[in-house]
């Protein structure tokens, strides 16, 4: 055998006589260290039995007051983050629904409201600012109407941006995706009405077709998008025409049934309602609690 063997042996030898020392030492209290931190010694060769020693070293120089120090200000962590926490739950209770704010509070209050609400994140209050633009008091709707018209300049130099993007690369999927994606939200956020709304849908529609074709196969979600912008311009042939594909290849999702009920609602068509709950129940048509609600609705019960 090469002398690379006995080296090895031999330092082998010396590391399970030092880590049986450091136990014996740790057994009788001479060392002052935990019993856990021996198995780290064993298998740390040279480190593991060093650390030890600077371990107990350490606790002997400080007194043990550098571990109860570390473990007193852990406590005081914990106790500043628990009294936040309970700070947190305390204004929680106390605050009150925005839209109960500007019915009930004072003028001074509602002003209030407004001016956190525009330092907040005014897009995200877009159906509150849009209430309390009808308010009694006239600095309440002047703070309104400002924010509603910074929120739609904001979100009409965005389309815009994103009109562009499309225009100078209309065969990139990722910028054909984010498009219709804004211009959906921007839709639903009812940023634009009248006949521009009707333009902008049915720019939503031709970009969700487009976005079809180019994928090559069937989307549940994208056809549910087409379905309900093609409600959304009372396309009822078309949209009957994507639903039914939807109900065909998918007859236990809940979304191509509600736009349904939906497309017979908007037609004043009460039988083609009671069909549709009809196929809802017979088909066992998995409701979220949302649709639970609907349905009940349409079947005339209680919520």
């Amino acid at each position: 055998m090469g002398s690379g063997f006995w080296f090895g042996l031999l330092f082998l030898v010396l590391h399970l006589a030092l880590c049986g020392a450091l136990w014996l030492l740790a057994r009788s209290r001479a060392l002052e260290v935990e019993g856990y931190f021996l198995p780290v010694a064993l298998l740390v060769p040279v480190w593991g039995p060093l650390c030890v020693v600077l371990l107990h070293t350490s606790h002997r120089l400080t007194d043990g007051k550098l571990l109860d120090r570390t473990l007193e200000k852990l406590r005081i962590n914990e106790e500043i983050y628990k009294n936040i926490l309970v700070a947190e739950n305390e204004e929680k209770d106390t605050v009150v629904p925005l839209e109960e704010a500007l019915l009930v509070n004072s003028p001074a209050q509602k002003r209030k409201l407004i001016l956190s609400v525009l330092t907040d994140d005014p897009a995200g209050y877009y159906d509150l600012l849009q209430q309390a633009r009808m308010d009694d008091d006239s600095e309440v709707v002047h703070y309104a109407s400002t924010a509603l018209a910074q929120i739609s300049k904001e979100a009409d130099l965005k389309l815009q941006q994103q009109e562009q993007r499309y225009a100078a690369a209309p065969g990139d999927a990722k910028v054909l995706e984010e498009y219709c994606d804004y211009l959906e939200s921007y839709l639903d956020g009812g940023f634009v009405q009248g006949k521009a709304a009707e333009i902008q849908r049915h720019q939503l529609e031709q970009l969700l077709k487009k976005r079809l074709d180019a994928l090559g196969r069937r989307s549940y979600t994208l056809e549910c998008k087409l379905a309900a912008a093609q409600l959304a311009l009372a396309e009822y042939d078309r949209a009957e025409a994507t639903l039914d594909a939807l109900t065909a290849r998918w007859p236990q999702r809940e979304t191509p049934w509600l736009l349904h009920l939906r497309m017979a609602a908007a037609m004043r068509d009460g039988a083609a309602i009671q069909k549709t709950l009809h196929d809802i129940e017979e088909k066992e048509v998995y409701l979220s609690a949302k649709g639970r609600e609907t349905v009940r609705f349409w079947q005339g019960k209680n919520a």
